[in-house]
């Protein structure tokens, strides 16, 4: 479709000079003064593939790409393009002052600026200067050719040359054509502007230019009107589509996939009745597709993956696609589209290429899909669809090659015997249930190159004939399923595989001989044993994952050798030893996890070396010593997780100073000392700090509260910044619909909400500081208050004094504060109740006092967290608290209570006392009686008590000074509203 375009256009370009050109080396002999140019040119220039060997003689008009003017001799054409030419330019070439066409395309001139005198080419219509190797700054003297109307100074994949303005550009009224991508035009402001002072103009290539963020809107007047293929990919405009657009009536290629688009596609998009190719994939356009499209029925390919689009894709379908008789790609993936497939495909016969990919579609796939006898490639996956799909549904799709289903909710039924009419390159069948058995149809696709049957509920061993696919096979994923028995001794008869994907599975054995080509080896989360095979250091691979299984063994020091590796994941194992201290400057190394074995030794210090490193994971191992300083180099790391070893020493400053990219720090439960590091302020990145379970001393560092991160205004951008941290965050191998072959996360450990959990992924969630565990004193900074994206803060088990600063109370969404077993005093800040999304408060055993707030999150609070503060009251502690106003009427009528008390007990003690000595006075019977009485009972009981102790004589007590003083201190102990001593 584009190759008829351009080449139509080319040949209206070609007749517009064929006049001059025509029939030319036909002259007897050329101008020596132009002889003599090309001669200088020939010397200073290399020619490695011998094409100017024709460049003899005196006729340079009969040389290899050179063309005269039949009329007067003048070289009109120099035509070199594809000739790979390198070395300079000779100045002499600007003695050819007729040269209508240059060309020195597909060269290699080692970055040198484009010459001047180009320029002074005044006849000049055509210059094709592209993927020539030029660089710097584009002359502006090229503003002086005039007549021209070819100009193509583009490359591929840079670094392309430098514009840095478009002045000379808005001067060459003549131009047709213009292709300057993969330049760099980041300083061209006046782009746009120049480009609508060119009326001529046909084609204009602009894509992957660097071109600065451009209001597209801010244009009123349209004078480019003749504009047949207008291609700005890959540039950053950060503009909606213009309305404008509409008045580029003659266009009919329109790509400006990656371009930063949003808003809607406007109405007038469908006055552009010539279009047969739009692109405008990857940017983020919504709303539903415009009605207006269904005039645009010389549509060829529609491309509008990767937005934010929406609607029924049935109701837009009906009036679209109708006209749409030439369709042939249809591109919808990653949009926000609902509806279902119906029965709109029937009419679409002529579709090569469907991609619904990514949406939101359901209902069931209709038989009328397997009409589609043109498709070559169908991609359903990651929809809503459900049902059963059938030998139907693929009845006649005999061209098909590529056919990705992948997560959706419908079963896949066909024949252990059924052979399909396709031949499959591409197969993806992710989390589709296709089991318990291995799909024995795929046994006839003999042209096999990429197999995705992760989590489809296969069971059992895998069929032999699976690794018959040794010539075509590049990718296996049979990840997450329950694959039992062992792997071949050796698949290096499969000499095409890259990827293979067999993660959580019940594999058992050793692990296998590997072919030279594979890349991608993730075995991870099976029962695998035995030792890693020396052998890895021979292959080409990137992605190594063996982790949570029984490998034992030392890490051999191979590994250092493996220059192309990106990802070591030996996490979760038996391994043992020393880490392997040779590593070196050209590893391209993004991630190290050593995490969980029983590895020890100190860290050695080339891991220095891994400049590129971006995540080390040595938790969980025996490792001692402390950091070495060598790790500062490595200044691209963003997590460091280090806890659950022996190191020592103190926390080093460099880490402020050196690693700015550190988004995570792990150093839990090791054997640090001394005070935290001022310089750990200057983390700009900061989200995790764990430091707890060390032995920290000094106090709480104030510079917390700068740790900018933390702050609630960046909690979004940072997670979007970090979600384009791969390979560290999220290290995929895209395999086909750009479903995951592999995926690394990052993980870590974290004491969250009272818990040791496991993180992984993008740990936007995991936002805190645990410095619990330590020998930290003083106060809680009020400067903590400003982390208002903070959401757990952990200082518990401390010897920190002081209030609870109030300010704490602007952690809005806080999830878990602990500041138990301190010694904190004054009372709990109301503020604090108003955390709306507090579900662990803990401030038992420190000394706290006063009345428990109330407020929002009363009814989540539990007794447990205030324990061991004898001076807190109210819910939900079981203590009543008294009002501060009332405490004093409280004593007061207390003291009243107690003096009455007292005085008509005195009263009825003297009252009793006195009838008793009177009646003693006046009575001689009754004191007789009274002895005698008392006499007896004393008599009986020290019998008894001779008798049970076997005494002889019993020493009276009032002869017992001992005794006597016993008892008179009971009676001074009663006195005083003391429990009584016991008498013996």
């Amino acid at each position: 479709m584009r190759g008829h375009t351009m080449l139509g256009l080319l040949t209206t370009l070609a007749l517009c000079y064929l006049v001059i050109i025509n029939n030319t080396r036909g002259t007897a002999a050329c101008i020596a003064v132009e002889r003599n140019a090309l001669a200088s040119f020939n010397a200073s220039i290399i020619d490695p593939g011998g094409k100017l060997h024709t460049w003899q003689g005196e006729n340079c008009c009969s040389w290899g790409g050179v063309s005269c003017s039949k009329k007067n001799g003048h070289v009109v054409r120099l035509d070199l393009g594809g000739y790979s030419l390198k070395g300079e330019i000779s100045p002499s070439l600007a003695g050819l002052t007729r040269l209508v066409h240059l060309n020195l395309s597909h060269g290699d001139f080692g970055a040198v600026p484009i010459p001047e005198f180009i320029g002074s080419f005044k006849m000049l219509r055509y210059l094709d200067l592209s993927h020539a190797g030029f660089g710097g700054t584009a002359p502006p003297q090229l503003g002086n050719l005039s007549r021209l109307s070819y100009l193509d100074l583009g490359s591929f994949g840079g670094p392309g040359i430098i514009v840095d303005n478009f002045h000379w550009v808005s001067k060459l009224n003549s131009l047709r054509y213009l292709d300057l991508s993969w330049s760099y035009l980041a300083a061209s402001v006046d782009w746009l502007q120049a480009v609508n002072m060119l009326p001529s103009l046909q084609v204009l290539r602009l894509n992957d230019a660097s071109l600065p963020a451009t209001d597209l809107t801010s244009l009123f007047q349209v004078n480019f009107t003749s504009l047949k293929l207008l291609n700005l990919k890959s540039n950053d405009l950060n503009s909606s589509l213009p309305n404008w657009i509409g008045e580029l009536s003659a266009l009919s290629e329109l790509d400006m996939t990656s371009c930063g688009l949003s808003g809607m596609i406007p109405d007038d998009l469908g006055k552009l009745t010539s279009l047969t190719f739009i692109g405008l994939g990857d940017n983020k356009l919504t709303g539903a597709i415009p009605t207006s499209a269904s005039r645009l029925c010389n549509l060829v390919q529609i491309s509008l993956s990767g937005n934010l689009l929406s609607g029924d894709i049935a109701e837009a379908a009906k009036s679209l696609f109708p006209c749409m008789k030439r369709l042939q790609i249809l591109e919808l993936a990653g949009n926000n589209l609902t509806g279902s497939l119906s029965d709109w495909l029937k009419g679409m016969s002529g579709l090569r290429v469907l991609d619904l990919s990514g949406n939101s579609l359901s209902g069931v796939v209709p038989h009328s899909i397997g009409n589609l006898s043109s498709l070559i490639k169908l991609d359903i996956s990651f929809n809503k669809l459900k049902g059963t799909l059938s030998e139907i549904h693929f009845a006649n799709l005999s061209r098909l090659d590529t056919l990705d289903l992948a997560s959706n909710w419908f079963r896949i039924v066909v024949k252990q015997s059924w052979v399909p009419p396709f031949q499959l390159i591409n197969l993806g069948l992710h989390h589709c249930p296709v089991g318990p058995e291995f799909p024995s149809w795929l046994q006839s696709q003999t042209r096999i190159e990429t197999i995705d049957l992760g989590n489809t509920g296969i069971r059992g061993a895998l069929p032999d004939w699976i690794w018959n696919f040794s010539s075509s096979m590049t990718s296996l994923d049979v990840s997450t399923n329950k694959i039992t028995g062992k792997l071949p001794a050796s698949l290096e008869q499969s000499k095409m595989l890259k990827t293979l994907n067999m993660r959580s599975n019940k594999l058992e054995g050793n692990i296998p001989d590997l072919p030279f080509s594979v890349q991608v080896l993730d075995l991870s989360a099976n029962n695998l044993s035995g030792s890693l095979p020396q052998s890895f250091q021979d292959k080409e691979l990137h992605y190594l994952s063996l982790s949570e299984n029984f490998i034992s063994g030392v890490i051999p020091a191979e590994f250092c050798k493996m220059k192309s590796m990106e990802l070591i994941d030996l996490s979760k194992n038996n391994l043992y030893g020393e880490l392997p201290n040779c590593w070196h400057q050209e590893s391209k190394l993004y991630v190290i996890d050593f995490s969980s074995n029983n590895l020890w030794g100190e860290i050695p210090s080339t891991i220095g070396y891994l400049s590129s490193l971006m995540s080390l994971h040595l938790s969980k191992n025996n490792l001692s010593g402390i950091l070495p300083t060598s790790l500062q180099s490595c200044q691209t790391l963003v997590f460091l997780d280090l806890a659950e070893n022996n190191l020592s020493g103190n926390i080093p400053r460099w880490i402020g100073d050196s690693l700015k990219s550190l988004i995570l720090v792990s150093l839990g439960f090791n054997q640090f000392s001394g005070e935290i590091p001022e310089e750990l302020s200057q983390l700009p990145a900061l989200q995790y700090l764990d430091l707890s379970n060390n032995k920290l001393s000094g106090p709480i560092p104030r510079f917390l509260g700068k740790l900018t991160a933390f702050y609630l205004v960046n909690q979004e951008a940072l997670c979007l910044a970090n979600q384009n941290k791969l390979p560290v965050l999220q290290f995929k191998v895209y395999g086909i619909g750009d479903a995951y072959f592999s995926m690394y996360l990052d993980s870590v450990e974290a004491t969250w909400k009272g818990r040791r959990l496991h993180f992984e992924g993008i740990l936007c969630v995991l936002t805190g500081i645990d410095l619990s565990g330590n020998l930290l004193t003083g106060e809680i900074p009020s400067g903590i208050g400003f982390l208002s994206g903070i959401r757990f803060l952990n200082l518990s088990r401390n010897h920190i004094e002081g209030s609870i600063p109030s300010e704490l109370g602007n952690m809005t969404i806080m999830e878990s504060l602990d500041l138990s077993w301190n010694g904190l005093l004054g009372p709990v800040p109301h503020s604090l109740m108003s955390l709306a999304f507090v579900s662990i408060m803990d401030f038992s055993y420190n000394d706290l006092s006063g009345e428990i707030p109330s407020g929002p999150v009363l009814s989540t609070l539990r007794s447990d967290w205030f324990l061991g503060n004898k001076n807190l009251c109210g819910f939900p502690l079981n203590r009543i608290c008294v009002p501060e106003s009332n405490k004093y009427r409280h004593l007061k009528l207390l003291l009243r209570f107690d003096t009455l008390t007292c005085l008509f007990t005195l009263l009825g003690f003297a009252f009793g006392i006195s009838t008793v000595f009177t009646t003693f006075i006046c009575s001689a019977v009754a004191r007789k009686a009274y002895f005698q009485f008392t006499d007896k009972v004393l008599g009986k009981l020290r019998t008894t008590v001779e008798m049970k102790l076997g005494i002889n004589r019993m020493i009276p007590a009032r002869r017992d000074p001992s005794m006597a003083t016993r008892i008179q201190d009971s009676i001074t102990c009663y006195e005083l509203g003391q429990p009584s001593t016991a008498i013996m």
